[in-house]
């Protein structure tokens, strides 16, 4: 039996449950009181298991929606109970009066050319998704009203903003008001518009958006051989009392903690808990990304993010989160733990993934989901094309209680997170595979490369990509060669798997860089090479192929450096 599994059966449903019990009695708005006393909560309880704890304190911008109001005019004259977002623009008392237009299922690509919603008020079958209502405030619309399949509706975030504003992304904050509606009223004025008849909208937004002070906690576990830690990370704040988001992570956390306390591990195990992540687009951990920039570059081995796990019927494993170098990783203990495949999803721009920049591996965020149009699945999820029903009816909304997590699924989650923490604090040698990294790069160049049929050429990334592809199975081979290393030698390996996360996962995961953070929005595969992807589809010799020809070719300067870079690397550690 595998040591990490063996630690994962240390788990205890018991404080499990208990921490859960105590955490949900409070509704955790960032920076409120309540949030306070479960941060306090927290903090005593790890501090008593042995851990050196730390509250930190920030400045970050929120936006708490209070109220809104939705009336249709005309035959079909009603009042529809809906409420507004984190960051909505207010309206003021006197609302906002529009025509409406149905965008129906068109949420993959609102606003399309054929259709005019400038002046109006744009009415979308889902969720309010920040990307979306980007587009609809770029294309002209007055305001955007989503309406939500499930039964109740989600409170969402629709700001792209990474964490708290900088001057220049002040003016992306959103400029327009958004609602969301639900149930059989949502469904009457979607059957209203779907008749194709006029329909004029008054909607009304009141927001609290505003600086507060937030509480950040850490907490330390002290390797025993080696000054690097895992950082196992969650959220507090939460929507009510949000016993799966966030509850039931925390207290898994926790269950970590007080385990990892008597482990003596190889390297450390950082603990940490946000606020700002549900009503400040992660303003917690962009926060300390920025401030603890130097210590994460040089020191963080791999992020494991904690998100919305032991959901009642969430019996699906599949898909969370993972890069190619931490896939194996996530397979080995979901398929001893669950008994089920882990394929894992392309790490994306959501759930406090503030350390792409820095260059650390991710694994996981949310982990176990709904099959899709279960019982208890998300209906918007489900239409949404991920194929999965998502977290829950629930997720989102006040009746996100104790009912809503399953102890025997949140046993397993934190059984899983556990293994995870033990074997990566553990294991003399970072168990990650970057020859995966450069197989994958090397595959996605040679898609691109034949999308491009001679009109731009990719050989020389793709030759430095399979020289990497070589130069890190020596790597690979030199450490499972000398399992036995000694802490000089495991340490000179891991500092190599480390620079080569810290040049290929900016790269390959964002387009600001190291030192910013890029928009909650979609990440491209190969960020670098996007306009690559777009002159494809360009009419050849036309100013718009001219001008991404230049961009594309300033990408591929990027990521031929970023492999050339990481390839020496690899060849050196092996050498």
């Amino acid at each position: 039996m595998p040591d990490w599994l063996e630690f994962a059966r240390n788990v205890s449903l018991e404080r499990l449950m208990q921490d859960l019990r105590v955490i949900t009695q409070w509704e955790r708005l960032s920076g409120s009181a309540e949030e306070r006393r479960a941060f306090e909560y927290i903090q005593r309880e790890l501090a008593s298991a042995g851990l050196r704890t730390q509250v930190l304190e920030h400045d970050a911008l929120i936006s708490l929606p209070r109220n809104a109001a939705l009336h249709v005019h005309g035959p079909e004259s009603a009042d529809i109970p809906c409420i507004t977002h984190s960051f909505s623009a207010a309206t003021g008392p006197q609302g906002l009066e529009a025509q409406a237009i149905y965008l129906a299922d068109e949420a993959a690509g609102l606003a399309p050319h054929d259709r005019d919603v400038r002046g109006r008020i744009a009415v979308v079958d889902g969720l309010a998704m920040p990307e979306q209502v980007a587009q609809l405030q770029a294309a002209g619309a007055a305001g955007a009203v989503f309406l939500n399949r499930d039964p109740l509706v989600h409170e969402m975030i629709v700001s792209t903003v990474w964490g708290s504003p900088t001057p220049d992304r002040l003016a992306q904050l959103p400029a327009i008001p958004v609602v969301s509606a639900a149930g059989t009223a949502a469904e009457r004025l979607r059957a209203a518009l779907r008749a194709e008849r006029p329909l004029r909208i008054r909607m009304a937004t009141e927001v609290e958006t505003g600086w507060r002070r937030l509480p950040l906690l850490v907490a330390d576990v002290a390797g025993a051989l080696e000054d690097t830690y895992v950082l196992v990370a969650g959220h507090v704040d939460s929507w009510y009392v949000g016993a799966m988001d966030n509850g039931g992570a925390n207290a898994a956390m926790m269950e970590i903690g007080r385990l990892m306390a008597h482990a003596r591990p190889y390297r450390g195990l950082r603990l940490a808990f946000w606020s700002g992540h549900s009503h400040g687009r992660y303003a917690g951990s962009a926060w300390y990304a920025d401030n603890f920039w130097e210590d994460l570059a040089h020191r963080c081995a791999v992020h494991l993010y904690v998100d919305s796990i032991g959901g009642r019927g969430a019996s699906v494993l599949a898909g969370g989160y993972c890069m190619p170098e931490t896939r194996a990783i996530g397979a080995a203990v979901v398929r001893r733990i669950a008994r089920q495949q882990f394929r894992g999803t392309r790490v994306g721009r959501t759930g406090d993934q503030s350390f792409l920049g820095i260059g650390i591996p991710s694994l996981f965020m949310t982990l176990s989901e709904h099959p899709p149009f279960g019982p208890e699945a998300s209906r918007d999820f489900a239409l949404t094309g991920s194929n999965s029903g998502g977290l829950g009816w629930w997720w989102h909304t006040p009746q996100d209680l104790m009912d809503k997590v399953d102890p025997h699924n949140l046993l397993r989650d934190a059984q899983i997170y556990a293994a995870a923490t033990y074997w990566l604090c553990t294991a003399p040698v970072l168990p990650l595979d970057y020859a995966a990294v450069a197989r994958d790069v090397t595959a996605k160049l040679r898609e691109l490369q034949a999308r491009l049929n001679g009109r731009f050429d990719l050989s020389a990334c793709l030759a430095q990509a399979r020289a990497l592809l070589v130069a890190t199975r020596a790597l690979q081979l030199r450490a499972t060669r000398d399992h036995g290393l000694r802490p000089r030698g495991a340490e000179r390996i891991n500092r190599a798997l480390m620079a080569l996360g810290r040049v290929l996962i900016p790269v390959l995961y964002t387009r600001a860089g190291r030192f910013d953070h890029d928009p909650a929005t979609t990440i491209p595969v190969l960020p670098p090479l996007v306009e690559a992807e777009q002159l494809a589809a360009a009419p050849e010799g036309s100013p718009e192929a001219r001008a991404l020809t230049i961009a594309a070719t300033r990408g591929r300067n990027l990521l031929l450096q970023a492999l050339r870079t990481a390839r020496e690397i690899a060849e050196e550690a092996a050498g």
